[in-house]
């Protein structure tokens, strides 16, 4: 009975495999598909809570003129009075 004994030849040779692997797959592997890193996930945060009410466009305005506004701090649907400039809002 042989038992394979394990060498730094084949090491290497399983190593430089991998790399080569890896290389073709970032190379061929468009920008979109490539999964999001831990940083891209902050700057994504960053961006969305940088606009804390965001217009809720397809809900009608109330009677007395309030209109719908996502809180993207408490994650809630608030009426504010119409004309509120003083608050930071989006479309």
């Amino acid at each position: 009975m042989k038992i394979d004994k394990m060498s730094f030849a084949g090491v290497g040779n399983a190593a430089a495999g991998v790399a080569a692997i890896k290389l073709v797959e970032s190379i061929f592997t468009s920008e979109e598909n490539k999964p999001a890193t831990k940083k891209d996930i902050e700057m994504l945060k960053k961006a969305l809570s940088k606009d804390r009410y965001k217009l809720m466009e397809n809900l009608i305005p109330r009677p007395d003129g309030y209109r719908a506004y996502f809180d993207s701090f408490t994650n809630n649907l608030v009426y504010l009075p119409p004309y509120t400039n003083s608050l930071n809002l989006k479309k």
